[in-house]
């Protein structure tokens, strides 16, 4: 943050070396260092420099799971991004640690369970602690850890939650034009189907599309879904609202040098 002809205070490079360092640790390089030298020049003036040494790309040494009865350790680590460390993935950025990418594989392990039904799942939370294992440090599938850095340990504690079965899906419309049963094409699921994140998903696409060429164009279908955890099951509601209608108010046409406006627009529905 601190720019050439400002006031120099060593507090804002103090302040600048903690950003720098925070960066390369986002890109997984746990042992960077940052020195920040000051060159006195004429004129009360001085030069900045920051002199870096980058240090080895930190690996993940594991990574653990904590919560999961119905899938395996090594099943949800196919579901994530992130990767264990290994010699044979050198060219693999995903074995690094990134708290953005930790991010991302707990919104993937969300959508995985919620395809197999289990609607009350929750990543309950996700941890990395650094492990500073020596050098050659065997690592999850044989490999071996590079470098004198060590690695992450990820884990990961969920609740996966009992698995839901549908037992009712219908459509509720509030648009005249649109009767309830001439959209019953449209659903995704049926009653007896396991639950399914992604149907409710495409279903709502394929009734906002249904509606949009019946000159709806901003149908909002809402899911609503009421559980019952006794006898585990989802009665599913897709709510159909009317938006307002979109009319047409002009239609350019541009390119045309050899057929008039009109030749065009009578082609037109």
């Amino acid at each position: 943050q601190i720019k050439p002809r400002s006031v120099f205070t060593r507090a804002k490079v103090q302040a600048d070396v903690q950003r720098i360092i925070e960066l390369y640790r986002r890109a997984g390089r746990f042992g960077a260092t940052v020195e920040p030298k000051i060159i006195q020049r004429p004129q009360n003036r001085v030069d900045l420099v920051f002199e870096l040494h980058e240090g080895e790309s930190t690996g993940i040494a594991r990574i653990n799971f904590i919560g999961n009865q119905v899938y395996s350790d090594a099943d949800l680590r196919t579901q994530i991004a992130t990767t264990t460390s290994a010699w044979w993935k050198f060219l693999s950025t995903n074995d690094n640690y990134d708290p953005d990418r930790l991010t991302f594989d707990r919104e993937q392990l969300r959508r995985f369970y919620l395809q197999r039904g289990y609607a009350d799942f929750r990543v309950v939370s996700s941890d990395a602690k650094f492990d500073a294992a020596p050098q050659g440090t065997t690592l999850e599938g044989g490999g071996l850890l590079s470098g004198s850095q060590g690695g992450y340990v990820i884990t990961i504690a969920i609740e996966e939650g009992p698995q839901y079965h549908v037992s009712t899906a219908d459509i509720e419309s509030h648009i005249p034009d649109i009767p309830s049963d001439a959209l019953n094409d449209e659903l995704r699921l049926k009653a007896g189907d396991v639950y399914n994140g992604d149907a409710v998903e495409k279903t709502v696409e394929a009734l906002t599309r249904a509606a949009a060429k019946k000159g709806y164009a901003f149908t909002q279908a809402r899911p609503r879904g009421e559980r019952n955890q006794a006898a585990q099951t989802v009665a599913i509601r897709f709510l159909l609202d009317e938006g307002p209608r979109v009319y047409i108010e002009r239609i350019v046409i541009r390119g045309n040098s050899r057929t008039r406006d009109y030749v065009i627009r009578r082609e037109f529905d």
